[in-house]
């Protein structure tokens, strides 16, 4: 009988291993079937979210589009401003003479008194040509304006041509050692040298002196400027809002409102900008050639352009969304922009 009960114990102890190999079962089942649920719900919304980001990034798009236009149109009123009193400026100093040959041919006093005074005493060898040409840049570019030799020769009547390091400090008559001052001063510092805070003293005294000199001159090519820019703000926001008009989409009024409001922002910025650029050629004579230069001139007129053209290119666009050119058009440009999203 102990076989018979050997065998009873075996088939319990079997019996309960099965039982607990299928708790083990269920329980891992039931954890697998937690974790598929979990992951398939992590999936979903992941999947939900992908189908809704083309939406997101269009409307991203859009708005990005639209910053790009708010923040052009918060800045075209100054881009016109300043290109406009740029190119005036350009204008004003394209006829200075380049070279030394040349200033000795259309400014010949002050040619002359280059290249044997400022500084250059009774035998002493005359100034180089670029020696010349680099103290003639050392004048305020405001005085150069119109490339007028009288009122050039008006900011250089009470001036020196002083030198930095003193003659008797084995100070040289090259340009590099030389600055313009009032003669009174240079004569009252005698055989000194002339110290850093001196020389920030004489450039910021010059740059007001040729501008006061200069006043009737810088606020005639001001309010030209300012004329041009406001005359052609007013000139492009009418052309650019003319279709919405049109349309209906605004009101007469409105279209008067905005014309007057791009203008009076011009009429704000342009002399600003103006004042800006005439204190920068005061205080610093060296950028007259290069504010003059082809290229820079180029680079502005480049601006001006996209200043005329941009409010016209975004009013054109506004119109094709409209169907103001036709609904086909008007698809046409949304499957463009929905293809390059």
């Amino acid at each position: 009988m102990d076989w018979i009960e050997q065998a009873q114990n075996l088939a319990n102890a079997v019996s309960d291993k099965v039982q607990e190999l299928k708790n083990s079962i269920d329980e891992t089942a039931r954890a697998a079937k937690t974790t598929a649920t979990e992951i398939t719900n992590s999936a979903i919304a992941t999947v939900n979210e992908v189908t809704k980001l083309p939406d997101a990034v269009t409307q991203q798009s859009l708005d990005a589009m639209k910053n790009v236009s708010e923040a052009f149109s918060s800045v075209q009123a100054t881009a016109i401003g300043g290109a406009t009193s740029a190119l005036a400026i350009a204008d004003a100093l394209k006829d200075l003479p380049k070279t030394a040959e040349a200033l000795a041919q259309e400014m010949p006093k002050i040619a002359r008194r280059l290249r044997h005074g400022a500084g250059v005493r009774v035998g002493d060898s005359p100034r180089s040509d670029a020696d010349v040409m680099k103290l003639f840049e050392k004048i305020p570019g405001t005085s150069k304006l119109e490339a007028s030799e009288i009122k050039i020769r008006q900011f250089l009547a009470d001036k020196h041509g002083s030198h930095v390091i003193p003659r008797s400090q084995g100070g040289a008559n090259r340009a590099d050692n030389i600055l313009w001052e009032v003669g009174a001063d240079n004569i009252r510092r005698g055989a000194k040298a002339i110290t850093g805070g001196e020389q920030i003293y004489i450039r910021v005294y010059n740059a007001i002196d040729s501008m006061i000199k200069n006043s009737t001159t810088i606020a005639k090519l001001g309010v030209t400027a300012t004329g041009t820019a406001i005359l052609t703000q007013g000139i492009v926001t009418a052309i650019s809002y003319c279709l919405d008009l049109c349309r209906g989409d605004i009101t007469a009024d409105e279209y008067k409102d905005l014309i007057i409001q791009e203008v009076v922002k011009t009429g704000i910025s342009a002399p600003v900008f103006f004042l800006i650029l005439i204190a920068t050629l005061a205080l610093f004579p060296e950028l007259t050639l290069l504010l003059s230069a082809p290229v820079v001139v180029a680079g502005f007129n480049t601006l001006f352009g996209i200043s005329l053209a941009m409010p016209v290119i975004q009013s054109i666009i506004r119109h094709v969304q409209a169907g103001g050119f036709g609904e086909e058009v008007a698809e046409g440009y949304q499957n463009l922009t929905a293809s390059m999203q």
